[in-house]
Formats: structure tokens, sequence, C-alpha cells
């Protein structure tokens, strides 16, 4: 008797363990017939960043160590730990200096003037609250929204002083953080002639498209299209995603082999490369944009919906949202892989290795004071950001009135889509887009709380509220629009 007790037992703790599993983790919303509508993944903190080298310094110090220190300039504190600095002086031009650290312990000391946070790492239930009326926010986010959906809400990004971010209007703005510079546009050390190209396709059984991507689940759905596409052309794909073709074992780590040289010259040989953002926004340009460019291949892109402005020239890439269906594109595709005249007018400005001073490419470039690949010189968009609040904060000291505020244009992105089985574009649709209302309403949540003095609270305990008004507004009709 006591046997099978227990093996009740266990088999009910057993079951109870999953339905808890299922409810923190993964939730199945039912519309008003009863039927799974789609799933949805929460967003549970899944990384924390290892603290236990500032935290071991913190523990190495007298208790008012931190605030009573004499500093002597305004002091910078990174809230999500980024740069792992204890702390250290930076200077920005020929008179301004200032202290920054990842301590949060120097919020207490009188030169504090700043939060600095890495987007990604930001949590709302661990923000630096109540907000003191001297403190001023800024925020350093270079990812696409895929990594946190909260800065898509006006209201989280108005909590900002300043910004650097992958949008043209940011304070310090990111667009071209993959382009080393405007000489990489011109760069012929990878382009291979259209004839070349052709004999390749053959000799080396290439298809007409090049296609290296890992990430396989991401809010653009870009998968969806290709996996359309690839019924009517051929693709080649490196990467995990949809693959069918292998590479080196030593360039399979999509971060280390992303630059390359062997890389560059795989992609040089192809017509054509799919340059599918992992998210949809205005102005998220990333290497799968420039690479192309720089080998003299024909970036097909799909991302942002501004693209253009950042090209060489008007006439050197072509864009999925040109046309209806993967179909179509695939027909125009094979149109200009048949006719070296027609392939070639799309790399003119890899010929003329000219590009005009007015595109917005150009003085996008000419302006930039920071470098990549550790550019010794000019340093790197990190120490920018720094410099930039540095500066502003002791402006605002000197000018009383001196305010600064973030807007969302200076970063938010628009709603999530996918595609159809057809590969046609659908809005208000797919799983991507339910974690973004539900992100939505964890932000409702939030600064309903955060008006009303509420500042301590859970992750979970701001999940469960959100579900609340989440499930109920979810209906079969919002995904048949």
């Amino acid at each position: 008797m006591r046997i099978q007790i227990r093996r009740f037992q266990v088999i009910f703790c057993s079951l109870l363990f999953i339905l808890i599993f299922f409810y923190f983790y993964r939730w199945r919303y039912i519309d008003d017939d009863g039927d799974a509508i789609g799933t949805i993944y929460i967003t549970v903190t899944q990384y924390s960043p290892d603290k236990s080298m500032l935290n071991d310094y913190e523990k190495n110090k007298d208790e008012k160590y931190f605030s009573n220190r004499n500093l002597n300039a305004p002091v910078l504190v990174w809230w999500t730990p980024f740069t792992y600095d204890t702390g250290s002086y930076i200077r920005c031009g020929d008179q301004t200096r200032c202290f920054t650290s990842n301590i949060r312990k120097y919020r207490d000391n009188k030169d504090f003037s700043a939060f600095l946070f890495y987007g990604t790492d930001v949590r709302l239930d661990e923000l630096p609250l109540p907000r003191l009326p001297h403190e001023q926010w800024a925020l350093l986010h270079e990812e696409s929204p895929k990594n946190n959906y909260i800065f898509s809400f006006e209201s989280i990004m108005t909590m900002f002083n300043h910004t650097a971010t992958f949008k043209r209007h940011s304070d310090v703005p990111l667009t071209t953080q993959w382009l080393g510079s405007i000489e990489d546009i011109f760069d012929q050390t990878f382009v291979v002639d259209v004839q070349t190209k052709t004999r390749l396709q053959a000799d080396q059984n290439l298809a007409p498209i090049i296609y290296i991507q890992s990430d396989c689940n991401t809010p653009s759905d870009r998968d969806l299209y290709v996996q359309q596409l690839m019924k009517h052309i051929r693709v080649d794909s490196y990467g995990s995603c949809l693959h069918n073709k292998d590479l080196r074992s030593d360039l399979r780590n999509p971060v280390a082999a992303m630059e390359h040289i062997d890389i560059l010259e795989l992609v040089g040989k192809y017509k054509f490369a799919l340059a599918f953002e992992n998210a949809v926004c205005t102005d998220y340009i990333t290497e799968k944009f420039w690479r192309p460019l720089r080998v003299g291949t024909i970036p097909i892109v799909y991302g942002s919906d501004r693209y253009q402005d950042f090209l060489p020239d008007n006439h050197s890439t072509i864009s999925i949202m040109d046309f209806g269906t993967p179909i179509e594109l695939s027909q125009y595709i094979h149109q200009v892989n048949s006719d070296d005249a027609l392939y070639d007018s799309y790399r003119q400005f890899k010929f003329t290795r000219q590009i005009s001073p007015d595109t917005l490419l150009a003085r996008t470039m000419s302006e930039r004071t920071w470098g990549i690949h550790n550019d010794r010189t000019r340093g790197n968009f990190i120490s920018k950001f720094e410099c930039l609040v540095c500066e502003r904060v002791h402006k605002t000291r000197r000018e009383q009135t001196q305010t600064y505020q973030a807007k969302f244009d200076d970063y938010g992105c628009p709603p999530p889509t996918t595609f159809d089985e057809d590969g046609v574009r659908l809005e208000r649709a797919g799983s991507w887009y339910r974690t973004y209302e539900f992100t939505r309403c964890q932000v409702e949540v939030f600064q309903e709380w955060i008006a009303q003095g509420i500042y301590n609270f859970t992750e979970a305990q701001l999940n469960e509220a959100a579900s609340k008004r989440f499930s109920p507004s979810f209906r079969r009709n919002e995904f048949l629009k």
C-alpha cells in the first residue's frame, strides 16, 4: 500500500512540475471556440552577465568607499555590466573628463550623474527606480528588436536622455557599424567578373544564390520566404537554416568566420546573396547587407525599409518588396542571371569606384568619428557613446536649463510580420507578433506600476500581470486579417 502511495506521489509531482514548466515558459492561448491560436515564448531572462569579478571587487571595499570617494568628475555607471571596468577616467576632447564604472554603488557618490544601459540586458524588473531628478539615462543598443522588444514602445524610449542605436536619428547613429570604411565598397579584392561567375555555376555546381544563416527563428521569419523561393530557383544554403551545402568546419562559427577571407571569396563567386535581416526595422543594416556589396555580389535584401539611402547608387541591390511573391522574384533573378549586361548594371559602382559625396552613405562615413575592428586611432562606438554622455553631462552642469530627451524614433521598430505558404507577407500574425504584443502588455503594466510608486516586483510578477490582459485580447479573428 505504501509503495502504491509513493508511486502516486511521484507521478503527481512529475505532472505538477510539467504543468508549472509550461505555465511559465510556453503558453498556448485558446480562442472562443476552444482552438489553439498559436504559441508565444514569454520573455524570461535566459542569460545573466557574469558579475562575479565586480562583486568580488565590491566585497573588498569598505561600505562607504564608493559613496565617499572624491572623484572630481561626473560619474557614469553602466547599470547593465558591459565594459566590466571597476572604475577609470575617460577624457573626451581637450578638457572634458568623466569617471566611468560598472559598480552600481557609485550611485551614492555626490558626483554621480548618469546610468548607461546596454539594451539587450535591460530588464523592466531590475531598473534603478525610483529615478532621481538629477540622473540621466543613456541607451546603447546596436542589436535588432529580437534581443529586447521593450524599445519598440515609446513610453520606454522616452525614459532615456541619450541614445546610440542603429537608427540614423540616434545621438550616435550606428547604422554603418558593420562597414569598415567607404573604401570597402570599392574594394576589388574579391570581385569576380560575370563570365567567370557563370562558368563557376557549371564547373563547381554553384547555385545562382548563396544564403549563409544559422539564426533560424527570427522576427522577420525570413526562412519561410527563402523556403518558398527555393522551390523556383536554386539557393545554396551553407548555414544551419535550410542547410543544403557544407562549409569547412573552421568556417561554421557564424561570428568568428563572419569576415574570414575564405567566406568573402566564397560569397564573391556567387552572382546573388540573400541579405535578409533577422528583424524588419528602419536602418537596421548588418554585415549581410555590406558583405555582398564589398565582394561584388548583388544583395537580395529584406530588412530596413529605407536601405536605399545607404547604397552607393540607386541600382545596386534587389529588394523582395518589389515583387509580389517569391515566384515573381525568382523569375527576375533568372533573367538577371542570364543577362551579363543587366547583371553588371548592378555593379557599376565597383567599376567606376565612385560615389557621389551627396549620398547619405558618403556623408555618414565622412562624419563618423569612430571606427571598427579595434581602430586604435578613432576608437569604437562604445567609447564614442561614453564621451557623448560625458560631454552632455558637463553641459547640463554648466547650463542648468539644458536638457536632453530621447525620441521614439531613436529606436522604435514596427510589429514583426511573417509570410504565408505562398511567401506573401502577413501582418498581425505569427508567434513573434504575439511576443511583441505580450511585451506591449508588460510595458503597460510596468508604466502603471511606476505611476503608482510600485518599484519592487519580480519578473514572474510582471509576466503574470501582463498575461491577464494579454490572453483575453487575442482571438482568432486577430490572426485572419
